[in-house]
C-alpha cells in the first residue's frame, strides 16, 4: 500500500516512532513517503538516508544510554548572563545548548549524504526566526503553495534534522544558507498538511502528545516541551476533519525533552500499540 508517514516532534518520545516503524515493517507495510518535525525529523532523517530498522532501533538503545554525552552546553556565554542583565547590555545567549555535537552525530549516522540523495520521498520542517516563515526541505519534485512556507531542495540530511530538532531557547538556532533555523514544531509538530501539499493521497500520523496536562513543573524543559503539546492539540482538531490513520500510542508520563533513559520504553510502546 502507497501511504505517507507524518511523525510528530516530542523530545526523546519520538522514539516511539522507531517502535511504530518497526511494526510497520513487520507487516511489510513501510511508507513510500515520510515526513516528521523536531524529534520526529530525527527518525524521518534516518530512514530517509537508508537506515535498516533494526539499526535504528540500535541508536535509540544507544542514546538511551549516552544521550547526554552529545549536549553541549554553551557555557561561555550561559557566565555571561548575568553580569549583562546587571550592566544592561544585550544578553547574547540564544540558547543553552550549541547543538554541534548533536548535528555531527546526526551528520554521520546519514553518512552525510544530501537531502537529494535521500532513497525515499522526504518532508522536513523548520522555522525561520528571522521571516516567521516555516523552510521546509523536501525531494519531493512538486509540490502545492503554501501561506508562509517556502519549499527548499537542498541541504544535509543531518544538518537539516538538527535544525528541524533545535528547540527556542533550548538549542541555539541553525543557520542554513540565509536562515536562522529553529524547531519545526514552532509552527507544525505534525506536518500532515505538508505531506498533503505534495500531493501525497494516503497518510498516517502518529502524534506523540497526551491529551494537554499541567507541566509537572516550570523548567524550561517541561515548559517547552509542553507548548508544542498545545499546539499539537490544536492541529488534531484540524486533522480530525481529514480522511488519515492517526496513530496515538501511549507512553511513560515520565518521559520529556532530552529524558534519554525513556527512550527504549518509548520505542516499545510505539512498538505494542502499532501491533494492536
Amino acid at each position: 500500500m502507497k501511504y505517507g508517514l507524518a511523525l510528530a516532534g516530542g523530545g526523546t518520545r519520538g522514539a516511539a516512532h522507531v517502535g511504530v516503524l518497526k511494526a510497520l515493517d513487520e507487516e511489510h507495510l513501510l511508507p513510500s513517503s515520510i515526513a516528521g518535525t523536531s524529534a520526529g525529523s530525527i527518525v524521518t532523517g534516518l530512514f530517509a538516508s537508508g537506515m535498516s530498522i533494526p539499526e535504528m532501533c540500535k541508536v535509540v538503545t544507544h542514546l538511551s544510554r549516552r544521550g547526554l554525552s552529545y549536549l553541549d552546553p554553551d557555557y561561555t556565554n550561559i557566565l555571561k548572563i548575568f553580569p549583562q542583565m546587571i550592566c544592561k547590555k544585550t544578553v547574547t545567549l540564544t540558547g543553552l545548548l550549541k547543538g554541534n555535537k548533536l548535528a555531527e552525530y546526526l551528520c554521520e549516522l546519514t553518512h552525510n549524504i544530501s537531502l537529494s540523495d535521500a532513497q525515499i520521498k522526504t518532508v522536513i520542517p523548520a522555522v525561520d526566526i528571522e521571516s516567521g516563515d516555516t523552510i521546509v526541505f523536501t525531494n519531493f519534485a512538486w509540490t502545492y503553495p503554501l501561506e508562509h512556507v517556502r519549499w527548499k531542495h537542498t541541504g544535509k540530511l543531518g544538518d537539516i534534522m538538527m535544525a528541524s530538532s533545535s528547540v527556542p531557547a533550548i538549542f541555539q538556532p541553525r543557520k542554513l544558507e540565509n536562515y536562522q533555523l529553529v524547531d519545526g514544531g514552532v509552527t507544525n509538530n505534525l506536518p500532515v498538511d505538508l505531506l498533503a501539499a505534495a500531493d501525497e493521497k494516503r497518510i498516517i500520523a502518529v502524534d506523540l502528545g497526551d491529551d494537554y496536562k499541567k507541566p509537572a513543573n516550570n523548567s524550561i524543559f517541561e515548559v517547552s516541551l509542553h507548548s508544542f503539546s498545545i499546539m499539537s492539540r490544536d492541529l488534531k482538531d484540524c486533522l480530525s476533519q481529514k480522511e488519515l490513520l492517526l496513530l496515538k500510542p501511549s507512553l511513560p508520563d515520565e518521559a520529556g525533552l532530552l529524558t534519554f533513559e525513556y527512550m527504549t520504553d518509548c520505542m516499545e510502546a510505539g512498538y505494542q500499540y502499532t501491533k494492536k
